[in-house]
């Protein structure tokens, strides 16, 4: 007779966690372990600070020069767009101040070189996870990685990697370094599941550029199954289903089989213009956060870059990046999409410690606080070199200034001029740029709406992120469980701020797009287009099915369905009506 625990391990059981790579996969799971070293705290004599100290630095050389072989290893077998994560977390054991905290907890607080390294990095880890933007929150795990790494290094511990998953599996892990991600891969993977883990997590990044499936964010999803156990891997929902019946399995097959037929048909219809039914024109853009993605941003046609981050090449340097080496990025990035536009947003940082000599200063609610551009314009040699480089890689008239987190005139006019005087050094330095460039506003600050009348005349267009005006409206911190249910971008007052902010676009006759995770909805599509949306800008992995269901919708059906949820003041039914309208109009597509 089996027991409770038994029968509680055969059902069937839908886990959910954030798509991070699209595919569906069917097959046992293999149960990757890393070690996990917590060392006791030991309390050292004066006499052995010097030697703790040295094998602290010997432990992260060695790190450094093990990450180095696996980053040269990916650049052989992967290119640079995996190679460049390894060299990300490289940067870090590069960073003097970030080391110099773990010494000092040696030498003051007279901990041994493994329980130093613990409590300074798990502290390090806390804080990253806390700060309002995903992409620095999925930083936590690369500092997790590294403690574990060096720790492993200052104890004399093996990796012990596994060296073969057997047949081919779905890999489920705590975490994922981006070693092991690699060396998975090679050992044909079928699919990624992680316990930890965002969209901008490095196993979500190297899972989408391998074109392996993947779901991260399962929380505890190591703790519920053991090596063989059949899964299902949705990467395009973000689920996995434990030990799924005969039933679902079916089910998930004709899923699967719809889904390389539509993803077949959508990329060989992606690189043709799109148009509505009418015959009304819409770009579709890409946003990117790295120049390696140029590569699939062209192979599904994107019109162009909506949004380039430029917080990654801030990251990769252990000081702030030169004038000359932003140039030649931003330059190499608007040669390889001319004539196509490129929107460069200026750097969008917080308050936090991320950048060596640049922050250095903790904040209660870096939500609220000083990040974007009011910390660039109190810091304007940093910010004139920013400037200056995107100046000249505007040679040929294909790049755009975008300003994050602007909340009111005054910063555009300050923008303003510091771009003039940008301009002047330049000229006087006999340097090449481009005279004439756009200048535009991140719309997601609720004061910034209730004003876009007035900042229009003020720019030369508008580009909404829907992530943080969709936070700033709700009150709502999507990262908090307790209230990310109430994180929409169909609540209709976050519809009648996008809609006050297009019509204040088009009454000052300047082009309104947007960039946030709306744009990249499927379910959104329609109702942006009945806004009066002609540009929109998302990741390019769904940029094929963005275009395909543009293609196939007609203006008029468009404004049928915002008029029939325009005056809904419930966000639930506003979806309902949504996804019934989708259903009923791509009844292929309703499963994705």
């Amino acid at each position: 007779m089996k027991n409770k625990t038994e029968d509680t391990a055969v059902q069937e059981m839908v886990l959910e966690g954030v798509a991070a790579s699209p595919g569906i996969v069917i097959g046992p799971c293999f149960l990757y372990l890393e070690p996990f070293w917590e060392p006791e705290p030991r309390v050292i004599s004066r006499d052995e600070i010097d030697k703790e100290i040295n094998i602290f630095r010997q432990s992260v050389q060695k790190s450094h020069d093990e990450l180095k072989k696996s980053y040269q290893n990916a650049l052989d077998q992967f290119g640079n767009d995996v190679a460049a994560i390894m060299e990300m977390q490289m940067s870090f054991l590069e960073d003097h101040i970030f080391l110099q905290e773990v010494e000092e907890a040696i030498e003051k607080k007279r901990y041994d070189a493994a329980y130093a390294t613990f409590t300074v990095f798990r502290k390090k880890k806390e804080y990253f996870l806390q700060m309002p933007n995903e992409y620095f929150r999925d930083r936590a795990f690369d500092i997790q990685f590294l403690k574990e790494s060096i720790i492993k290094n200052i104890l004399g511990k093996s990796k012990n990697f596994a060296t073969s998953i057997g047949k081919p599996a779905v890999v489920i892990a705590r975490n994922l370094s981006p070693t092991d991600t690699v060396q998975l891969y090679q050992q044909r993977v079928l699919g990624l599941a992680t316990n930890m883990g965002g969209k901008t997590s490095h196993t979500a990044i190297i899972a989408r550029s391998l074109g392996v499936p993947a779901v991260v964010g399962l929380k505890k999803m190591t703790d519920l199954v053991k090596t063989g156990d059949t899964v299902i891997l949705d990467g395009n929902n973000g689920k996995v289903v434990l030990n799924p019946t005969p039933e679902t399995i079916e089910t998930y097959q004709e899923q699967q089989r719809i889904f390389h037929n539509l993803e077949e048909q959508l990329l060989k219809e992606s690189t043709l213009e799109t148009q509505t039914q009418e015959g009304k024109r819409i770009y579709v853009h890409a946003n990117i956060e790295f120049q390696d993605e140029i590569t699939h941003l062209l192979k599904v046609g994107a019109d162009g870059i909506g949004l380039f981050r430029t917080e990654g090449i801030f990251l990769n340097s252990n000081d702030l990046p030169s004038e000359e080496k932003q140039a030649e990025i931003y330059s190499s990035i608007a040669a390889k999409m001319y004539p196509r536009k490129v929107i460069i947003r200026t750097l969008d940082i917080g308050g936090d410690k991320i950048i060596s000599g640049l922050l250095d200063n903790k904040e209660e609610n870096p939500f609220l606080g000083w990040r974007a551009i009011r910390f660039w314009l109190d810091h304007r040699a940093g910010f004139m070199a920013q400037l200056k480089a995107i100046l000249r890689s505007n040679v040929k008239g294909n790049v755009q200034i975008l300003l994050p987190m602007v909340s009111g005139l005054g910063e555009i006019y300050q923008v303003r001029e510091l771009l003039e005087a940008a301009k002047e050094e330049l000229r006087n330095e006999g340097l090449k740029f481009g005279e004439s460039i756009d200048l535009g506003i991140m719309i997601e600050i609720p004061s910034v709406v209730v004003m876009a009348d007035i900042l229009a005349r003020e720019v030369d267009f508008f580009s909404i992120g829907t992530n943080d005006l969709v936070q700033y409206t709700l009150a709502v911190d999507r990262g908090n469980e307790k209230v990310a249910n109430l994180y929409s971008h169909f609540h209709p007052a976050v519809l009648r701020m996008i809609k006050m902010t297009i019509d204040a676009g088009k009454q000052a006759n300047i082009p309104v797009g947007m960039c946030g995770e709306m744009a990249g909805d499927p379910l959104a599509v329609p109702i942006l287009l009945a806004m009066g949306f002609e540009s929109l800008s998302a990741s390019h992995s769904v940029i094929p099915e963005i275009k395909k269901i543009i293609r196939e919708l007609s203006l008029s059906d468009c404004d049928a369905l915002y008029n029939s949820i325009k005056d809904i003041s419930i966000t639930s039914e506003i979806i309902q009506v949504v996804k019934a309208f989708f259903r009923e109009r791509f009844p292929d597509m309703a499963h994705r």
